[in-house]
């Protein structure tokens, strides 16, 4: 819930390691953004949904949000919140960037900094082993603890490794994360299946020192000029609950990374990112936001990524993009009432509009038609998208 204190102020177009330098550098204040340091924080991310590192303790971006500036369709300029315009404030807390009209300026909940404390394992499958299976098992096995204690991070699972990165902005000196962590770690490391390269804690005073690991490593897994593709699901809670159902998952999640293996060469890259930044310490029960209600439930959010250097052939990337789709069935089989977030799926979505914002599309339809009755603002697969004919 916004305190109306500690209030940042960011222009359009201002990206996420300009805003940490500001905010985070000049006057100690955490800013809910992304992992992603290029990235803007006030389009499609802050408008999206906007998931990071302080998702699990402060909800997303969009939750953060205290007041726009905006232009929309008749050419009007407009101050938005939950007092002046509010179902239009509404819709672009979780309604999508480039939909309902133009933002010039996002009026951000912030937040006092805290040290980052951080858990990373680099390691290898063993040849025709099940490490990998051994791992999304033990790893699923503790998530509902980690959720608890607002720990947040992702994962990397390749058919031969892994790279996990666990994390949790709290005041102490990386004991608590060291503690929650332990019975992974010793999983692990008993493992006959898995080879460890690298299994470390570290702390980092403040998120901006924080990034100093961040930025290293989206220049080694996400360099410029590579082409990508995403097709992904969130999956709720209920899963994590029994022995049958974690199996359940796992057995989905290994399907998606063996079969998109198969759909590219091995000199291109494939890989399933798992990541558990989800907005756990605000359930938002009077839905002032727009994002899928589905976020509420998430205990993972799922993405089977792919990419390659040079351009493909039309058909081969269809070929891919309509792969993905396919693989994506026995995770959205095990989570009928789940859906994907809206910034990080597969552009090809065939039941976008429910799945990417669940029972809110009918409200954010009407506040479509009201704001922008001749379809000014639109993109594919937008909010209010009417088919690429209109």
């Amino acid at each position: 819930m916004p305190q109306l204190t500690n209030i940042g102020t960011m222009g359009a177009g201002v990206i996420a390691t300009d805003a940490y330098v500001f905010f985070n550098g000049q006057h100690k204040m955490d800013i809910t953004g992304g992992y992603e340091e290029s990235v803007g924080l006030t389009g499609g991310f802050g408008q999206g949904g906007g998931l990071g590192h302080f998702t699990t303790l402060y909800g997303l971006m969009v939750e953060n949000a205290v007041e726009f500036k905006i232009v929309t369709a008749d050419g009007q300029v407009r101050v938005i919140n939950e007092c002046v315009d509010p179902d239009l404030f509404w819709a672009m807390r979780g309604g999508g960037g480039r939909t309902f009209a133009v933002l010039t300026k996002y009026h951000v909940q912030l937040h006092p900094a805290l040290p980052i404390h951080m858990y990373n394992l680099l390691a290898e499958f063993n040849a025709k082993g099940n490490g990998l299976r051994e791992i999304l098992t033990v790893h699923a096995e503790n998530q509902l603890a980690w959720s608890q204690e607002l720990v947040t991070g992702g994962v990397d699972y390749l058919v031969n490794g892994v790279e996990f990165d666990a994390v949790l902005p709290f005041t102490d000196d990386g004991s608590k994360l060291a503690a929650l962590m332990a019975p992974f770690v010793e999983a692990v490391s008993n493992s006959t299946e898995i080879t460890i390269l690298m299994s470390n804690f570290t702390s980092y005073a403040s998120y901006l020192d924080y990034t100093v690991f961040s930025k290293a490593d989206a220049k080694a897994t996400e360099p410029p000029g590579i082409l990508q593709l995403l097709a992904s699901r969130l999956m709720p809670q209920s899963l994590f609950t029994t022995t049958a159902s974690i199996a359940t998952l796992i057995d989905a999640v290994i399907y998606g990374i063996t079969t998109a293996r198969g759909l590219l060469p091995d000199t291109d890259i494939t890989a399933t990112q798992v990541v558990f930044e989800m907005p756990l310490s605000n359930p938002d029960t009077e839905r002032k936001t727009s994002v899928n209600p589905a976020w509420r439930m998430t205990l993972w959010h799922v993405i089977h990524v792919a990419e390659w250097t040079a351009p493909l052939e039309a058909a081969a990337q269809n070929n891919i993009t309509l792969g993905f789709l396919d693989m994506l069935a026995p995770l959205k089989a095990s989570s009928p009432e789940g859906g994907a977030y809206v910034n990080e799926a597969s552009y090809e979505e065939p039941e976008w509009e429910e799945t990417f914002w669940g029972d809110n599309y009918g409200r954010l339809w009407e506040v479509k038609g009201r704001y922008d009755p001749e379809h000014v603002f639109d993109c594919w697969k937008c909010f209010g998208w009417r088919g690429e004919n209109e």
